[in-house]
């Protein structure tokens, strides 16, 4: 049987680690950080998973809070009018709302990813607590017969160098807020379906909400984005 180490329990992380695990290979899953620590940690991300994605999770039988969490059946987008961030009412040049094919749903990493690493060594996986260095690749390449990098931070990450043809951008495009909420009302224009909305203020930035499940059930993600310089970039040095 192939031994094969992934390094990095994120969703690509942790999902192709069971993914490979139940078509029976012998997999070794990495992490910096013990599932205990993960579900009492700070928030990591915002997060909507579309309808493929969650098939991809059904297929591996990790779809552990489908019935739990919000159906995501729309996608509205706002845009307001110039001038219309001054005193006074609201006034929006776009305001539409799109029903999808498939739900979408979010579920908060933080249940997501303890659950999912805690699964993966019930079902026989080898799971190790240690940060990973470049320095380690080495031994690991002698240790086993392929070895998978999935990190978004860290140490590892600056093996793979930033590939200009993909993007214009070599700085943060907009200065980003996040917080999980309860107590949010419904949408008036359709208070009956759960949706994302994308709220744009030109020249200022913009909201996401998207309804959600976390730790203490269900919430709703408010994820500002702001203009680096603008009225929502406010965070500086916090």
């Amino acid at each position: 049987m192939r031994k094969i180490l992934v390094v990095g329990a994120g969703q690509s992380g942790l999902q192709l680690a069971l993914g490979l695990q139940s078509h029976g290979y012998e997999v070794t899953l990495m992490s910096n950080r013990t599932a205990d620590e993960i579900r009492s940690g700070r928030v990591m991300s915002t997060q909507c998973m579309f309808h493929t994605a969650l098939q991809h999770e059904r297929d591996v039988q990790v779809n552990f809070w489908e019935s739990q969490a919000p159906r995501i059946e729309g996608l509205g987008l706002s845009v307001a009018a110039p001038g219309s961030h001054d005193p006074g009412p609201t006034q929006r040049a776009i305001d539409w709302l799109g029903r999808l094919d498939g739900y979408a749903q979010s579920v908060d990493q933080r249940v997501k990813m303890a659950g999912w690493m805690e699964t993966f060594a019930q079902r026989g996986g080898q799971l190790v607590i240690h940060g990973a260095a470049v320095g380690d690749l080495d031994y690991f390449s002698r240790a086993y017969d392929l070895v998978l990098v999935s990190a978004g931070k860290g140490e590892l990450v600056s093996m793979f160098e930033r590939d200009a043809a993909r993007s214009p951008y070599s700085e943060p495009q907009r200065a980003l807020a996040v917080a999980y909420v309860h107590g949010l009302g419904p949408r008036p224009e359709h208070p009956g379906l759960d949706a994302v909305r994308c709220n744009v203020v030109p020249g200022v930035g913009e909201l996401f909400v998207m309804p959600t499940l976390t730790l203490s059930g269900r919430a709703d993600i408010l994820f500002w984005e702001g203009i680096p310089g603008g009225p929502l970039d406010v965070f500086k040095g916090v």
